[in-house]
Parts: C-alpha cells; structure tokens; sequence
C-alpha cells in the first residue's frame, strides 16, 4: 500500500514544478509594464491550476489502488465509479441480446433486460468482493475548470465536492478571465492588483487541495463505514 507520506509528496512535487515553472516566467516578464503581462500570467495560472487539480486527483486514486481493499469495503460513490465500465455497457442501447436472435432489433425492452441481466451478472459473479481498480480517466476536467466542475470530480470520487464552496467564486474567477484571453475577447489590460489577488487564493486553494486529499485518506473516508450519508 502506497504509504501516506509518499502519496503527499507525490502531490507536493506536482505543486513545486508547477509553481518554480510559473514563478521563472513570472521573473522574466517582471522587468516589462506590469498589466500586459498579466494576460500570460493568467493562462498559466490557469493551466497549471487545471492540471493540479487532475494529478491530486490522479494520486487520490492511486492511493486507493494501492489498498487492494475489496471494492464492498467503498463508499457508494468510489464503488459506482468503479463499475463504470459495467454501467457504460448497460447504458449503450446499441448493445442487442444475442440469445433470442430471431428477436426484432427495434423491441427495445428486450435488449434493454438483457443489459440489466448482464449487470446482474457481474454483481452475482461477487464483482464488488475483487480489489478496487479505479482508473485515472473518470476524471474529467474539460479543459475548462469552473467550480461546478471541480464539485463533479469531488462528487465522482467520493469527495466533499462543497469543501471548496468558500472558493467558488475565485476559481470561476480565474476561469472566466482565462478564457477571455485565451479566445482573445478580452481587449482590455486586466489590472495587476487584481491579478496578484487572484493568483494568491488559487495558489492557497491548490495548497488546501494536498491537506485535504491527505486528511481524507489519513482518516480513511473513503470507506463505506467511515463515511457519513449526506
């Protein structure tokens, strides 16, 4: 099992390049007027903070991985997201029943229980008693990471997908003024001060981000028994 301390590190070091590659281009545009600098700041705050966000995640899944746990031990969430390829191939309605082939494809209910049987299927064959294999692309950031985005990724996981809700508006902040300059409607400079704000609550929110994800897996929240139900 991959250990505590190495779980935090894998995340810290994903913090400490990202912030030393940000803080070099920062320094060398320092020299320049402050504001029309501030719009290449803000798309590579912006995609460092997406980024962040996807490798804490990655490492929060990892360090499930590692427990070998059978998935029963999971909370709802984490074992729904497990099963996603399972809920996918019920889901596919192109997916027709090959036992009663002389059925006509447009008998919708029929094809339609055979999914559900194929589901049952994995359930009763003792799914949820094999180790947790959870896989890194349930997450989803959409290249566009407002704070109902983060919530999704929280909530998919098992996460408290409100622990951010104090930040809401600065990560739609960051959000928004990264798209008006990267799809170039912004024409305005984006004033400094304002900018320097912003940056140090996203910085702070990506710290918060490590403690949390560490504090959930130190009290081991992930499991069904220590979960509270909403």
């Amino acid at each position: 099992m991959l250990s505590l301390e190495d779980f935090r590190a894998d995340m810290e070091e994903s913090l400490t390049w990202r912030i030393e590659e940000y803080t070099l281009l920062k320094n060398t545009l320092r020299e320049n007027n402050k504001n029309p600098i501030v719009k290449t700041l803000i798309v590579m705050l912006y995609a460092h903070f997406e980024g962040f966000f996807k490798d804490c995640l990655e490492c929060y899944i990892k360090m499930l991985n590692s427990t070998k746990f059978k998935l029963e031990k999971f909370c709802n969430e984490i074992v729904t997201a497990s099963l996603s390829e399972e809920f996918s191939s019920f889901e596919n309605i192109n997916k027709k029943c090959k036992v009663l082939i002389t059925v006509p494809p447009y008998e919708s209910y029929l094809h339609k229980f055979h999914r559900r049987r194929d589901l049952t299927i994995a359930f009763r064959d003792n799914y949820i008693k094999k180790e947790i294999r959870l896989k890194e692309k349930i997450i989803n950031t959409k290249s566009n990471l407002s704070y109902a985005t983060v919530q999704e990724n929280l909530y998919i996981l098992g996460l408290d997908y409100n622990f951010f809700e104090e930040k809401k508006d600065d990560i739609n902040c960051l959000l928004n003024l990264r798209n008006a300059v990267a799809h170039g409607s912004r024409r305005e400079p984006i004033d400094y001060e304002k900018f320097k704000n912003i940056e140090t609550k996203i910085i702070n929110i990506m710290n918060d981000l490590i403690v949390y994800l560490y504090q959930y897996c130190y009290e081991r929240k992930y499991l069904i028994n220590n979960k509270k139900t909403p």
